[in-house]
């Protein structure tokens, strides 16, 4: 089939003309957003249609081509150019009908729950993962899809392609209101898929409603590659997948896309159903294990999402080393919870309002470092910060601070879920860890390495992390340490935990301890949170 140059041009709008897609065959004018009576009712135009047995669903063809199109991260662009084979699109969000038929039940939590409104509340493994929404909704429709296609989430290009083919065809309107409901017109909540005018191919809510997930691990701007090459889809192992189009709290400006960790449930993100060539089931990163999982939203000027798991505690018996000196130590925890990956830059940014200067990698996704024990702890830094923000959020009674050694040990080894490694999560250390021997010499994105038994990312590895504990030799340290103890009373250094990207094996073992000073900064060098 012979395909057409695609940016900026009418032909675009030609090429990919009269797209249809996902909907719910339905006769009641409160479930359908456009007219039973209007003869051009998109829902009916169906090139294919199937049948989930208490509603239908539909997609239209589009006609793949070659692309130039501008990708939009953090206030920055950058253009990338490929090809794209012939794929369907839905033309709309998909409807928690749909979601139900499917998976037997709306999600629980939604703003909304009717019928045509958007679903929500679903993270990417309830989607894409073993049993979820696309292995079910697949096999449910097997004897009916064409040969060799199957039901998937798009690509971030796919995505794009269809979103800009609409842009270059007719543009953004001014008032980004008159086809989007963003915050300015949407009463912070969802709406009814449809109502708004589509674009130029006929697609609606593409920007605005909710966000959608994609397939796409994200990648940074000047990570990603200018050359796609043929159906480019970004894998590189990590919790990040691109989410586009905006949702209904997001502001006119800013960028079409952005990242969610793979485990968030959101109001206010939900999915679009590409129909394409059969394509093999991912694999996917290990999701977090954790009996209970809080979650936090910070917004300063930029909005950001971090998660504590929750430790059970009890009794141990852990083993620490420093300079081939070892002492087991033992006591009591009370139950508390643990960041589910290290600090990263957006949480950092996004309560201080820039990132640390040096660092190795600075983008959003990656540890933050070159940060002092100082600037974490001082009155008016990182931590008064941060409690300050989501003090409404916090369970009663609870703030956020730094981890003891104990407690960070604790969770190192798994709690009370311990199979004993050596290393967070393993024996094998590459398969925990970014270290001296593969991480190229910096600092890698958080969670793209398997959890340890509670879920827990990058323990071992990435960056040392800071500990509250003032430093004692190993040989001084208390043997028996009662419930919650936190170290000496004084001291002159902090203890320090984990290993780092620039260290070898034997600095990332969850026994092995070090410490620096409380004015240090260095670009292994970072932390995690607990909740307490």
């Amino acid at each position: 089939m012979k395909t057409k140059r695609f940016l900026y041009t009418l032909a675009a709008s030609v090429m990919l003309a009269a797209m249809g897609g996902l909907m719910t065959a339905c006769t009641s004018n409160d479930d359908n957003p456009v007219s039973p009576s209007d003869n051009n009712n998109p829902w009916e135009a169906n090139d294919l249609s199937f049948d989930l047995g208490t509603t239908k669903i539909g997609a239209k063809f589009v006609e793949g081509g070659t692309y130039s199109m501008q990708y939009e991260r953090d206030g920055e662009t950058k253009t990338v150019t490929g090809t794209l084979s012939d794929y369907y699109i839905a033309p709309v969000e998909l409807s928690n009908r749909v979601w139900a038929a499917v998976m037997g039940s709306k999600p629980e939590g939604q703003t909304n729950d009717g019928d045509m409104y958007p679903v929500t509340m679903v993270n990417y493994y309830d989607i894409a993962g073993p049993g979820g929404f696309l292995e079910k909704l697949n096999t449910m429709l097997k004897d009916q899809l064409p040969a060799g296609k199957m039901f998937a989430l798009p690509t971030e290009a796919q995505w794009q392609y269809a979103r800009q083919a609409g842009k270059a065809a007719i543009g953004l309107p001014p008032n980004l209101e008159d086809i989007a409901w963003i915050a300015s017109n949407s009463d912070m909540t969802t709406h009814i898929i449809g109502q708004k005018p589509g674009n130029a191919l006929e697609l609606h809510d593409m920007v605005g409603n909710v966000w959608e997930w994609t397939r796409d691990n994200y990648l940074e701007l000047d990570e990603l590659p200018a050359e796609q090459g043929k159906d480019y889809v970004a894998s590189n192992g990590t919790l990040h997948r691109v989410r586009c189009g905006k949702g209904y709290a997001s502001q006119a400006d800013g960028d079409m896309s952005t990242w969610s960790n793979m485990t968030t449930r959101s109001t206010s993100i939900g999915l679009r159903l590409v129909l394409t060539d059969a394509i093999e089931a991912e694999t996917l990163v290990v999701p977090p294990t954790a009996d209970k999982i809080l979650q936090f939203g910070v917004t300063n000027g930029v909005s950001y999402t971090f998660y504590m798991a929750e430790v059970k505690g009890g009794t141990y018996s852990m083993q620490y080393e420093r300079d081939g000196v070892t002492k087991t130590v033992t006591g009591t925890l009370s139950d508390y919870y643990i960041g589910q990956t290290e600090v990263d830059n957006g949480l950092w940014n996004a309560v201080m309002g820039s990132k640390p200067e040096g660092q190795t990698k600075s983008k959003k996704q990656y540890p933050v470092s070159n940060v002092t024990y100082e600037d974490i702890t001082k009155e008016g830094g990182f931590l008064d910060r941060l409690n300050a923000m989501v003090k409404d959020q916090l369970p009663k009674g609870m703030k956020l601070m730094l981890p003891t050694e104990a407690q960070w040990h604790y969770a190192a080894m798994g709690g009370q879920k311990s199979k004993g490694y050596t290393y967070a999560g393993s024996n094998t250390l590459a398969d925990v860890a970014w270290y001296a021997d593969n991480a190229d010499g910096t600092t890698h994105p958080v969670a793209s390495k398997q959890p340890n038994e509670l879920g827990l990312y990058d323990m071992s590895g990435n960056v040392w992390e800071w500990t509250s504990d003032w430093w004692a030799d190993t040989a001084d340290l208390v043997a028996e340490q009662g419930t919650d103890y936190a170290g000496p009373a004084t001291g002159t250094v902090r203890t320090l935990s984990g290993g780092g990207w620039d260290y070898g094996a034997e600095y990332c073992a969850v026994s092995f301890r070090s410490y620096d000073p409380i004015d240090k900064a260095v670009n292994s060098l970072g932390f995690r949170l607990v909740l307490k």
